[in-house]
């Protein structure tokens, strides 16, 4: 009873004409009422906040467009660059050009609902002289949504790594590590027609890189500089758009060893930052909107003793052009 008598003081709830009693239908409705007004509120409170580094980076990695559930795009077959070296372009007299058909497979997809529950005991919930202190669900809604853009970035980072064409490399003082992702970078080029926008190294590759140009045994030690390279500096050098760092940590289990997201490893490929459906990218992120329009949405469920807080999304990474994306498995010897 005392938890329906909070209900009724949060949402200021009254029903005209009336002085309802505790254990009236009315008072269920009043907290479904509240609950359903602090989800909104939440989801808002979600929208407005800050992207945390991890969520940047994810973004970064695979830019998002909007779709519906179930959207179509053409997966591109290799003929953007095909040229008439028979000289079938040239008209013989009374004749018509040449034809030229692009074609392409249409392929159906649909998002995936993605999301996490916590449920909250309220004897944890900090308290204020017997009051429990406001806000308390803002926070455990962004520990949710952050830990779901944690696990769709291990997910399109686990789908870049199966498309990738991989070439293995040694790292080390007798070793060029930039010329290799050069050579990556050239060969995104030549297969995608463009140059790579993208190329992400592991953290644990740029640390293989950095001790390869600081080693002591190196014998040309005027590239010793590439170690302290920037990411902007580093991207200039190889000719791409940008270089992202990729330096997140996994945990597949509660008390398992943590482990980085990304090994030794560097990728490159094509992404363009705000995409559409039949852009030239080789990967990209669909979303679609979920409760009130937006990419993320709340559900709070509140019982006697413990409320139930669900954050979700709805969204797909998926790769429409695998040509291009170039993978290096490096190692120190």
């Amino acid at each position: 009873m005392k938890h329906l008598d909070k209900l009724l003081l949060f949402t200021g709830a009254t029903i005209a004409g009336t002085s309802p009693e505790l254990g009236q239908i009315s008072v269920a409705n009043a907290a479904q009422n509240y609950a359903g007004s602090l989800a909104q509120d939440v989801a808002g409170y979600l929208a407005g906040l800050p992207s945390t580094d991890e969520e940047v980076l994810f973004n970064m990695l695979f830019p998002g467009l909007q779709t519906n559930d179930f959207f179509q795009f053409a997966k591109a077959d290799d003929e953007a660059f095909l040229t008439e070296a028979d000289d079938s372009d040239i008209r013989a007299i009374g004749a018509s050009f040449k034809r030229v058909e692009y074609r392409g497979t249409t392929v159906t997809e649909r998002t995936r609902q993605k999301g996490l529950t916590w449920r909250v005991d309220h004897k944890t919930l900090p308290k204020v002289n017997g009051q429990v202190v406001s806000g308390w669900e803002n926070r455990y809604a962004a520990a949710l949504k952050n830990r779901l853009v944690r696990a769709d970035k291990v997910r399109g980072l686990a789908l870049l790594d199966a498309s990738a064409v991989n070439a293995n490399k040694v790292w080390s003082a007798a070793t060029n590590p930039d010329g290799d992702m050069r050579e990556m970078v050239s060969a995104t080029r030549t297969a995608m027609g463009q140059m790579p926008t993208h190329l992400v190294l592991g953290y644990m590759a740029q640390q293989l890189r950095q001790d390869a140009y600081e080693a002591a045994t190196r014998a040309n030690h005027n590239m010793s500089k590439h170690a302290d390279y920037t990411m902007e500096q580093l991207a200039a050098y190889l000719g791409t758009k940008k270089v992202i760092l990729e330096d997140g940590i996994k945990q597949t289990a509660k008390g398992a060893t943590k482990a980085n997201t990304t090994g030794l490893v560097a990728y490159s490929y094509h992404a363009t930052d705000s995409p559409i459906l039949d852009d030239p990218s080789n990967i990209k992120r669909a979303w679609s909107p979920v409760d009130g329009g937006g990419e993320w949405a709340v559900s709070i469920k509140e019982q006697t003793v413990f409320t139930d807080i669900t954050v979700w999304h709805e969204s797909l990474i998926f790769v429409p052009i695998v040509a291009g994306i170039r993978k290096l498995t490096v190692s120190a010897s």
